[in-house]
């Protein structure tokens, strides 16, 4: 008689043997994690994380391509918008709300869809642009109408037409400090213009009264998020550390040990006139370097980037160097945490983290967290890889220590971190000793699963090893194999990159590992 073919099946007990022997309680691991569309739509899929232009994926385009169209349909919908100034006026005011909703740090939007604030952001930045622009459209109507009948400064000299104008540059002055050069080499002219901006916006009512309604509801939304804010605000005492090799600060909070997830990111002020007069007003965003729990407490790594980062490093100098025992101290207000990401790591068969420079931040407070919960058989997760690119391989020399100890304390879970440098050695370092730089070769550190190595990593042979790994560790019960999840954080050109590596997988190896996710900080 034929024997029938049967299916491997999971087993029933809630006391099972892992492939080291131990036995490990199946009511404490996280169930398996389950696409949220089945593997039929997996080519539409990867077609909408096509990169249409830097940064935007096709999925992201399209949603704001629909989005115009509905600005499109309002404004000229059975109206000339070169005439009618009353239209794309209300084209403008309505969105307002939403405008305001999805800026804030506590997104209620974004908790309803499973996402950080920061995600749903540049929704934010275009919905504001075609804001700004019907605005201009409103305002150049009734300019040039009063222009060519000559009646320009009696209209203007009306309060409600001066409010009119004073909001109009307010609105196109966020516009322009807003744009990524001031964003990321002028923050406070971008901080700045948005809150004078933003104080103009509750005070358009003088512009016209109709518009009260819809100020009531901006100032209600960001109301509410600064109250909030206010509950998730601390002050506290921290201990400054420069680190020269990273060019990066390290702060080190440790009467706050936990609170957040791996991922999530605060918002730091220093109180202290050693950042300048006015220094202490500012504050700026940094991700978590630290698990919750940790014994260190809350982390971050502040590397200089502008001039506060380094009125930062220069102020941890200065306070290491007037303290008796080598620790600088200062009083910080710490805002947070916020965002976070919406994917559960530990319910995937394996994980590849893709981190470059600061963006090592969110690579090690992940791994802590994700080897916690494989100590305390939390987690499905049985590979686990951070893949870390730097300019200067001396970057490492303050980490070794702590990649060292993580990958000594692995319980389930394999540990691989790999060190990618793009500059050449030019001269000796603590970790390389008398070692000379000899393009593709490969450098073992200590550890044979900490690896340095020269140029920018092959991900598509980082992704298929870490494929093939999770489905021969998970090769005595296929059924626990559970997808392969991939976090970046990083410059653009390394979500880019990945995400296009990630699209040439084929669809069998897709399959074979349960399903591939991207999750990009």
């Amino acid at each position: 008689m034929k024997k029938e073919a049967s299916f491997p099946t999971r087993p029933t007990g809630l006391i099972a043997l892992n492939l080291r022997g131990d036995l490990v309680d199946r009511t404490k691991i996280p169930p398996c994690r389950i696409s949220w569309v089945t593997s039929a739509f997996d080519p539409a899929i990867n077609l909408l994380r096509v990169r249409v232009m830097p940064g935007y994926t096709l999925g992201q385009f399209l949603l704001l391509l629909g989005y115009t169209c509905i600005m499109f349909y309002g404004t000229f919908t059975k109206s000339n918008p070169l005439k009618d100034g009353t239209r794309t006026a209300w084209v403008a005011v309505c969105p307002l709300p939403l405008v305001f909703a999805l800026a804030q740090k506590n997104n209620v939007l974004g908790s309803l869809l499973g996402y950080g604030y920061e995600t749903l952001n540049f929704i934010h930045r275009y919905i504001g642009r075609l804001v700004v622009l019907a605005c201009n459209v409103h305002s150049l109507i009734y300019i040039y109408d009063w222009t060519a009948k000559g009646i320009f400064r009696a209209k203007i000299a009306t309060p409600s037409n001066g409010w009119g104008l004073a909001l109009l540059i307010a609105m196109d002055g966020m516009f322009f400090f807003s744009l990524e050069f001031f964003r990321r080499k002028a923050y406070q002219l971008f901080f700045w213009s948005h809150t004078i901006g933003i104080g103009f916006i509750f005070l358009s009512g003088f512009h016209n009264p109709a518009l009260i309604p819809w100020m009531i509801t901006c100032v209600v939304i960001y109301g509410l998020d600064r109250v909030l804010r206010a509950f998730k605000s601390s002050f506290s005492v921290a201990t400054l550390t420069h680190l020269p090799e990273m060019c990066t600060t390290r702060v080190e909070v440790p009467t706050i040990k936990s609170g957040w997830r791996a991922g999530q990111h605060v918002r730091l002020r220093v109180l202290t006139t050693g950042m300048g007069p006015f220094g202490w007003t500012e504050s700026h965003p940094f991700t978590i370097a630290s698990a919750s729990g940790a014994n260190d407490g809350l982390v971050l790594l502040c590397k200089k980037a502008g001039d506060w980062t380094s009125k930062l490093s220069d102020l941890a100098k200065k306070r290491e160097a007037q303290s008796g025992d080598g620790q600088g101290r200062v009083k910080v207000w710490i805002e947070g945490p916020f965002g976070g990401s919406r994917m559960v790591f530990t319910s995937f068969s394996a994980a590849v983290l893709v981190v470059g420079g600061s963006g090592i931040t969110f690579g090690l407070s992940m791994m802590e967290e994700l080897l916690e919960k494989d100590r305390k058989n939390e987690s499905r997760l049985r590979y686990l890889q951070l893949v870390w690119t730097v300019t200067d391989p001396a970057s490492i020399t303050r980490l070794l220590p702590q990649f060292q100890s993580l990958v000594q304390q692995t319980n389930r879970t394999v540990l691989r971190i790999t060190v990618h440098y793009t500059r050449a050695l030019t001269k000796k370092t603590p970790i390389f000793g008398s070692y000379e730089a000899v393009p593709c070769v490969s450098v073992a550190i200590t550890h044979p699963n900490i690896t340095l190595s020269p140029g920018r990593p092959n991900m598509k042979v980082i992704l298929y090893d870490a494929i093939d790994t999770a489905v021969d560790l998970n090769a005595s019960d296929p059924l626990d194999i559970s997808g392969l999840a991939v976090g970046v954080c990083g410059p653009q050109s390394i979500g880019d990159s990945v995400t296009r590596d990630i699209r040439g997988i084929d669809s069998e190896r897709r399959e074979k590992v349960g399903g591939i996710e991207v999750h990009e900080e």
